[in-house]
């Protein structure tokens, strides 16, 4: 005998109608929950007003707009006709047109199925399996005419459709005047049209004028180039992010070489020593000591729950401007801004994470205005015990397979955490391996200029810290690989400065772990340039964070060495770099190969106009990333991270090396991204360790379908 159909209620501005579900959803409930998979039933509206079938309804199903109406309910126990209690964790409604359609999600756990999960319950707007974007893993990327390609756990759909689908702006509940405006994901200003502003409620809380999208990224570009301070155009990007989102990325994507300076380094490290005073909303998450036992409750406070990369940061060493404490939190936003907009990863799968355990900075422990602990640096087991927590709640939150990035913590720590977890966790630490890459791939791009394979050259680092150990690893390993000896052997090639001078065998027994293995025979040399003179190094590489330590000795030793000395000033911010790009050049006579961490203007000697290259670890790590999240990669190995150095080194053609740049202009950075991570999830597949399965035939088209779009939607 059949089920009768169920009676809900509809409520919209005043006037109410009778939803009548065919059949009738007890019916689907327990293959629905016992299979876990996704029901659809299909179902009519009448306009009859029913009052004694809606008040029978025992879950008061409402909507709360509209003509495209969305219905969205937590109800918490059905009976099935066996007389089963099922426990749901969220029912949508989606009315379209002339018909409605349900969609049913099972609860994760019964103590969570009150919680309402809008990624889950809304899973429904898009066809595709697996989070890939809906481009089947391994099927051919064929897209139609006008598509605007997504990225990753695209679950709302919206990127899969044309520009001119419309989509609907999903929120907990359909998002609808004054609200929509404060909704950066949806929030499209002054670019409404006339037709959405009517359906969704905003007749009178805009002016009457429509801009499209590229007037007001023209406007707001303008706006932004009237402030003179660095730190005020930083903010105004801020303000924007949040308010705009898609407009945000749309300005950073179109203009990066003008403001990727505003958005992460340089001005990134005055924000964040001044984060107590700018700070207006949280923009991530913040996990304390107060929080221990309880870390994986704080990450469920995160709305979001589809997440692909962390950044995270416990503040200890932010660039090169020491212990800022909690107020490091602008590097994990700003890194992940980098990962949207030059690696193509949505905003909404990445998660900004500060880990506060206190600061040793005086300053900031007497400023009244600090926003974190005022209290000194945990260490040791507690310091630990906190990691190990986190690092088992983001796991057990989001699963094995998001990409965990360590930013920024101290040498003492950063080494000792990636080696602890790199082993069963997906974990990336950008300022040992993403730096070792871009240099890497700056070396092997210079030597199409110098000549020889880097087997045939000697380096010299100045700085022996993780980043400059990170590199000289990375190429010893490299050497390796192209000269077919040991990666001992290899290191051989490589000799470290540190602040007590030349690491040397004589000084093995004072040395940290990571440095020991640099350790080679020689006479002690107690300072840069009788290191330069003794070892006669092709390339000098600074990492120290010690401003105007490449002196005018220091170049004119390495030009007297060699015909063209690489010289690359890595640290950051401007302040700290070895030496500026105009020094390099005028000091080496012009013959200089100059590479820099932080941004500089081009420079004219000699009547000839030369343009710094930027060993800016921007274009490593949104491609990387980009990369594991496209492989499904479970693990990251170092031939990851080589495959990502070499993949940027192939975009150098022979006209950049004309002009003196080892690395491609930023202005393609999304397909520069894009090859890296092609080439990231090629290794992942040869290694094994890619879970993306079938593995696509063309990596760079299926990389680049994922890359999430700024492009506004139409909404319903």
């Amino acid at each position: 005998m059949a089920s009768r159909g169920r009676v809900g209620r509809v409520k919209q501005a005043g006037w109410n109608r009778t939803v009548r579900i065919q059949p009738n959803p007890t019916d689907i409930l327990e293959p629905a929950y016992r299979g876990g998979t996704w029901r659809h039933l299909s179902c009519n509206v009448s306009g009859a007003d029913d009052r004694h079938r809606r008040r029978r309804h025992p879950h008061g199903l409402g909507v709360r707009r509209a003509s495209t109406a969305l219905l969205l309910a937590r109800p918490r126990i059905f009976t099935a006709p066996a007389h089963r209690q099922l426990l749901l964790s969220s029912v949508a409604l989606h009315l379209e047109g002339e018909g409605l359609h349900w969609w049913w999600s099972k609860s994760n756990s019964r103590g969570r199925g009150g919680r309402f999960g809008a990624r889950a319950a809304h899973r429904m707007a898009g066809s595709g399996e697996g989070g890939n974007g809906g481009v089947p893993a391994g099927g051919e990327v064929a897209m139609a005419p006008g598509v605007v390609t997504g990225g990753e756990e695209d679950a709302y759909g919206e990127d899969r459709a044309t520009e001119d689908q419309p989509v609907t702006p999903w929120a907990v509940c359909i998002a609808s005047g004054h609200s929509l405006l404060r909704d950066p994901r949806h929030n499209k200003g002054l670019s409404f049209t006339e037709k959405e502003r009517e359906a969704h409620y905003l007749r009178g809380l805009l002016p009457p004028v429509v801009l499209s999208q590229d007037l007001q990224e023209k406007r707001m570009l303008q706006n932004v180039r009237q402030f003179q301070v660095p730190l005020q155009r930083y903010s105004a990007l801020m303000d924007l992010q949040e308010r705009n989102e898609r407009l945000f990325y749309k300005l950073l994507i179109d203009n990066v070489e003008e403001l990727l300076p505003v958005v992460y380094t340089p001005t990134v490290g005055e924000a964040c020593q001044k984060y107590g005073s700018i700070f207006r909303r949280p923009q991530g998450l913040y996990v304390s000591l107060k929080d221990k036992g309880r870390i994986l409750e704080v990450l469920r406070n995160w709305p979001e729950k589809s997440i692909q990369v962390i950044v995270v940061t416990d503040g200890e060493r932010i660039l090169g401007l020491g212990d800022l404490g909690c107020q490091g939190m602008g590097i994990p936003v700003g890194k992940l801004a980098l990962y949207t907009a030059l690696g193509g990863v949505r905003p909404s799968a990445c998660l900004p994470i500060t880990i506060d355990v206190g600061t040793n900075n005086e300053d900031l422990l007497k400023d009244e205005f600090y926003i974190g602990l005022k209290q000194r640096r945990a260490t040791g087991q507690e310091y630990s015990e906190l990691l190990d927590e986190f690092m088992a709640a983001v796991r057990q939150n989001y699963g094995q397979k998001v990409l965990v990035q360590f930013e920024d913590f101290a040498n003492h720590n950063a080494f000792t955490l990636l080696e602890k977890y790199r082993t069963n966790h997906l974990v990336f630490n950008d300022d040992i391996q993403g730096t070792a890459a871009v240099v890497l791939a700056g070396l092997i791009a210079a030597l199409k200029s110098v000549g020889g394979t880097l087997a045939d050259h000697t380096f010299l680092f100045f700085g022996a810290g993780e980043a400059g150990t990170g590199i000289a690893e990375l190429v010893a390993l490299e050497i390796s690989r192209q000269a077919k000896v040991s990666v001992e052997e290899a290191r051989k090639k490589i000799w470290l400065v540190d602040s007590k001078g030349l690491i040397v065998t004589s000084r093995k027994e004072t040395l940290q772990p990571f440095k020991k293995r640099y350790a080679h025979e020689h006479e002690p040399v107690k300072d840069l340039l009788g290191a330069v003179k003794a070892i006669r190094p092709t390339a000098l590489i600074g990492s120290a964070g010690v401003g105007q330590s490449f002196t005018k000795e220091v170049i004119e030793a390495m030009s007297s060495i060699n015909e063209r000395p690489i010289i690359l000033a890595l640290s950051n911010p401007t302040s700290q770099s070895e030496c500026t790009a105009e020094q390099a050049y005028t000091w080496s006579q012009g013959r200089a190969i100059f590479g820099s961490g932080s941004p500089f203007d081009p420079v004219k000697y000699n009547d000839k106009l030369f343009v710094p290259a930027q060993a800016n670890n921007a274009y490593i790590f949104p491609g990387f990333g980009l990369g594991v999240v496209i492989s499904g990669a479970v693990r990251v190995s170092d031939d990851m991270v080589l495959a990502a150095a070499e993949g940027l080194a192939e975009q150098v053609t022979p006209e950049h090396i004309e002009k003196g740049l080892i690395y491609p202009p930023f202005s393609i950075i999304r397909k520069i991204s894009a090859n890296i991570a092609a080439r990231v999830a090629a290794k992942a597949y040869d290694l094994g360790m890619a879970s993306q399965l079938p593995r696509p035939k063309d990596l760079v088209k299926y990389a680049e379908s994922c890359m999430y779009s700024p492009v506004y939607r139409t909404y319903r």
